[in-house]
């Protein structure tokens, strides 16, 4: 689910610039899918539904001012994907868990964009869309993040965006890893989330694995019985940046960056 609103500014409360590190300090650590985890997953993906529902049926819910404007073709990108986009005409940027509408804007002056946006519950969002008879400008495709490599080649795309839904997911490091494959070399992965969303959730439903950022500025996932410094386990494959930062009216969130060597 990616709904939360968004203009791309934002001030920086606290960056770190984490350069690679050697492959042999990296953690063996890979998380392992939690018990009956694709189980509390699918069953959790019935409240999804209901949220975009509901989302549709009130235009926007608290987020109305927002809902227009996810409709409309001539929303210029938002700064925060736009600084990542490399220095080319045609670009191609992918949004994983987009929801029934992507959140990113589809212009920019002096681009070409093209957005292609998954998610796996696409086939119940063309039910919504159908229902209420709304149009989006980028129909949704289904494709869980764990699995994008089932439609996509290596290296295809020149900006991977996922906005507070990785830490949705089965299991969010081979969710992440599947981003870094489809995004082309020397090119960006977009990761903006919640910090501590399992924490804050009591862990319950969908809400089993937070992101955090460590004292010493590494992307960490953790679960209630293991925690993985992805920053140090992948330094061989990318370089990886966090920061917390404060929305608007939006509070704070954790943006990633990840560039893939």
């Amino acid at each position: 689910m990616s709904v939360d609103s968004t203009n791309g500014n934002n001030v920086s409360r606290k960056t770190q610039d984490l350069h690679a590190v050697s492959l042999h300090t990296a953690p063996d650590l890979t998380l392992r899918d939690l018990p009956d985890s694709v189980a509390i997953w699918k069953d959790g993906m019935k409240s999804e539904v209901e949220f975009w529902d509901s989302y549709f049926s009130t235009k926007g819910l608290e987020w109305s001012e927002y809902y227009e404007m996810r409709f409309d073709p001539e929303l210029v990108l938002q700064d925060r994907p736009a600084k990542l986009l490399p220095p080319r005409t045609d670009v191609y940027i992918l949004d994983v868990g987009a929801g029934p509408l992507t959140f990113l804007g589809k212009k920019l002056e002096g681009r070409n964009i093209s957005i292609t946006a998954v998610d796996p519950l696409a086939d119940e969002y063309d039910k919504l869309t159908e229902k209420y008879g709304v149009h989006p400008p980028v129909r949704t495709l289904k494709l869980a993040a764990e699995e994008l490599s089932v439609m996509f080649p290596p290296s295809c795309f020149d900006l991977v965006v996922a906005r507070n839904c990785i830490d949705h997911s089965y299991n969010p490091e081979k969710a992440i890893l599947q981003l870094i494959r489809v995004v082309k070399q020397d090119c960006f992965v977009l990761l903006e989330h919640r910090e501590n969303e399992a924490v804050n959730a009591n862990y319950l439903g969908l809400h089993q694995w937070n992101f955090s950022l460590s004292p010493e500025g590494d992307f960490l996932i953790s679960s209630k019985t293991e925690t993985l410094n992805m920053t140090k386990k992948y330094s061989n494959i990318c370089r990886v940046e966090c920061e917390v930062i404060e929305e608007p009216d939006d509070g704070e969130w954790l943006i990633t960056r990840i560039r893939k060597f």
